[in-house]
């Protein structure tokens, strides 16, 4: 009876911990992006994003040949100004924490240089209401 007991209670414990543990908010992601042959696919810390300082992190891939190191990515949203993405080694990942006031109607601004070329892209935080 008293393992019985005991096996109940690991049980429930048990079921306790993985619901503590679920993924409460699913966040939203914006659709990648693209400017000449790369791709710009971007990430948040925290997901989903949240109102105060968020971690943003933008991957640079070569549509046909995998990461890219020769990027230059500056980023800012309604409430910074340009600021350069700090390249997290040379795999084109790149990232920058900013502010953000507004999630449902801010933006993240990405501008990329490549040599002379520049590029601009825009991802919005939420995806558009109805």
């Amino acid at each position: 009876m008293r393992m019985t007991r005991v096996s109940m209670g690991l049980g429930l414990l048990w079921v306790a911990l993985l619901c503590a543990c679920s993924a409460g908010d699913v966040g939203w992601v914006p659709a990648p992006q693209s400017w000449q042959d790369i791709t710009i696919t971007m990430e948040t810390q925290p997901s989903p994003i949240r109102q105060g300082m968020n971690e943003f992190i933008l991957v640079a891939n070569h549509q046909q040949r995998g990461f890219i190191n020769d990027l230059l990515v500056e980023v800012h949203t309604e409430d910074s100004g340009w600021k350069q993405a700090i390249p997290d080694g040379a795999l084109g990942v790149f990232r920058k924490a900013l502010l953000v006031r507004d999630v449902h109607h801010d933006h993240l601004y990405v501008r990329l240089t490549r040599g002379t070329q520049h590029g601009e892209m825009v991802f919005a935080f939420a995806p558009k209401k109805p």
